[in-house]
């Protein structure tokens, strides 16, 4: 039977909260292998006023299989 294992990432983008979660992914499988799914846990948005600009953070659970 698999055993796997969960991390936590935050990842942002200028763009949507979308695109922060594939940051996540494309980070992610960088160093992990059997990557099964991904699970956003908290979404918000940060606010520069100074600058006009809004940051999409998510912060996710990634579960991947521990390799045997």
């Amino acid at each position: 039977m698999p055993v796997y294992k969960s991390i936590q990432l935050v990842g942002t983008s200028d763009v949507n909260w979308a695109e922060a979660v594939k940051n996540c992914y494309a980070e992610a499988k960088k160093s992990l292998r059997g990557i099964r799914n991904i699970q956003i846990i908290e979404s918000d948005v940060k606010v520069k006023e100074d600058v006009d600009k809004l940051i999409y953070r998510v912060r996710v659970q990634v579960n991947f299989e521990i390799e045997k």
